[in-house]
């Protein structure tokens, strides 16, 4: 018996054995990050999800508060003001961490554009444009700069918030409607 030609064999075999482990280790550590990008993802669409609960909450008359904030921030009684310091910090904050994710290779394409084309048309609003000029001094510099970038690229022509469907600027009329009756 070739005990050399038993020790190469041996080294083969353990050479592939290791190939062969890197290859299943590499595709696990590719699983992991999948895994990981589609819970962050996930999570940060389920934040989004609850803000907009948030938002539509009927009891508390949010609704009616959030889009009579976003139509005038400065002239709002106070308690619709802490309406859109809330609502729209928490959508900057949700922003921002997608901004940082998507940078991070954790976040689509898609879902971004979807989320920053949201941030941007609240923040283009009458309502928006005025909580930001006193909000951007709070908030982080990184998302600041970015969104103050993009909304000098907007196309003037593009839907604001409350123009994206007719719910929001009906309700601001029925609110108006109601006001005349009660003066």
């Amino acid at each position: 018996m070739n005990w050399d030609a038993v020790g190469a064999a041996g080294e083969w075999a353990g050479a592939i054995v290791v190939v062969a482990t890197l290859f299943y280790l590499a595709g696990q550590v590719k699983q992991s990050q999948s895994m990981a990008r589609a819970v962050a993802q996930r999570d940060l669409l389920l934040r989004v999800s609850e803000w907009t609960r948030m938002v539509n909450d009927e009891n508390q008359r949010t609704y009616d508060r959030f889009v009579m904030g976003l139509r005038d921030y400065d002239t709002a009684e106070p308690v619709t003001q802490m309406h859109i310091d809330k609502h729209l910090s928490e959508f900057v904050f949700i922003a921002e961490a997608a901004l940082n994710m998507r940078k991070d290779g954790f976040f689509s394409d898609g879902t971004w554009a979807g989320i920053e084309g949201g941030v941007l048309a609240l923040l283009r609003t009458p309502g928006g444009q005025q909580w930001w000029a006193y909000s951007q001094h709070f908030i982080g510099s990184e998302i600041v700069e970015h969104l103050k970038g993009q909304l000098l690229k907007v196309d003037p022509d593009t839907p604001t918030f409350l123009e994206f469907t007719p719910t929001a600027l009906n309700r601001l009329k029925e609110l108006d409607a109601q006001r005349s009756e009660n003066t």
